[in-house]
């Protein structure tokens, strides 16, 4: 039951999402960057940071949004963060988390969803961003390019491939 109003909830945002692959992408999509993370592990926070840093002494503005899995209180990991408490029984964001991502559009989107979390996954679907990069899932979306490596869960290498995919869609 849960899975169904999840899906009919995820279609119905897809519904009112701009699709990336309809309305093209620039020459160089990368100048501002949004990367969607499961961040509960401290040493994968650790490792995305030092990628957002990475991509930003390039001169790309990057942000972050992860997901904390806890019910507590938030501490401040230096990048925007939610919980438990954001999402509601049936594994979809709340409104105010969504709203998050009304605000602003990117040029890249990152969805590293290793564990296919299905909230991180409605976030990514609902971000507005010109090139939607993803790791494969098995719900309905619109990214423009699913990224399938041989070792899913090590975020090093996905991080490589992710870099690379990036290389070749931008110049200097």
């Amino acid at each position: 039951m849960k899975e169904i109003v999840y899906k009919k909830a995820l279609n119905k945002l897809l519904k009112t999402t701009a699709n990336p692959q309809k309305d093209g992408i620039s020459i160089n999509p990368t100048k501002s960057i949004l990367i969607l993370f499961d961040g509960t592990d401290d040493a994968d926070r650790k490792v995305i940071l030092q990628f957002s840093e990475k991509l930003k002494s390039t001169g790309k503005k990057v942000k972050l949004l992860s997901y904390i899995n806890s019910k507590g209180e938030l501490m401040d990991f230096g990048m925007a963060v939610y919980n438990n408490k954001s999402i509601n029984f049936y594994e979809f964001p709340k409104k105010h988390i969504l709203e998050l991502l009304d605000s602003e559009k990117f040029d890249f989107l990152f969805n590293l969803n290793i564990k296919d979390y299905k909230h991180l996954h409605a976030l990514a679907c609902k971000t507005n961003a010109s090139f939607k990069l993803s790791l494969p899932t098995k719900y309905p979306h619109n990214f423009t390019m699913v990224m399938n490596t041989k070792e899913k869960k090590d975020l090093d290498t996905i991080l490589a491939e992710t870099n690379r995919c990036l290389e070749k869609l931008s110049y200097d």
